[in-house]
């Protein structure tokens, strides 16, 4: 599959989200209601499965720290990586170097921004048919994707 068919996937599913989000589909107590912010990981778990249940598109989770000069910055970050070089990041404007992202999605290879961060561990995606809440965010997500 091709870079712009996985971006074209990955800006579909993010509006999905916040589409629901705005139509206030989330429960007030789940993380997803300040998509995209602080809710990476969730996200990260969420696209995972859709892409494999979707398209077969295996990916693995990503997480980094973030570090910058003022240490109130200090955050951790999580996004795919498919074929274990291509960046799948549907939140990718939390950060001010990607903010220039189009529709706050970035595909593609390693950039400045991925190679600063620190601490990298990759996992297997999560199963989100074990977990409630986020097998219900799925849920509402799919009823939004076009």
């Amino acid at each position: 599959m091709k870079n712009q068919d996985v971006y074209n996937i990955a800006v579909n599913f993010r509006k999905a989200i916040i589409d629901a989000k705005a139509n206030r589909e989330f429960s007030f107590q789940d993380r997803m209601i300040k998509f995209p912010n602080g809710c990476c990981d969730d996200s990260c778990d969420l696209l995972a499965y859709y892409l494999y249940e979707t398209y077969y598109i295996h990916t693995k989770q990503v997480n980094g720290v973030y570090r910058d000069k003022n240490p109130y910055n200090t955050t951790n970050h999580a996004w795919l990586v498919m074929n274990e070089q291509m960046i799948i990041d549907i939140t990718a404007d939390q950060f001010k170097s990607l903010s220039k992202c189009d529709e706050g999605v970035y595909v593609g290879k390693e950039n400045s921004f991925y190679k600063q961060l620190e601490d990298i561990r990759m996992y297997d995606n999560y199963n989100i048919m074990q977990d409630t809440r986020l097998w219900n965010d799925y849920r509402i997500i799919r009823k939004y994707i076009s």
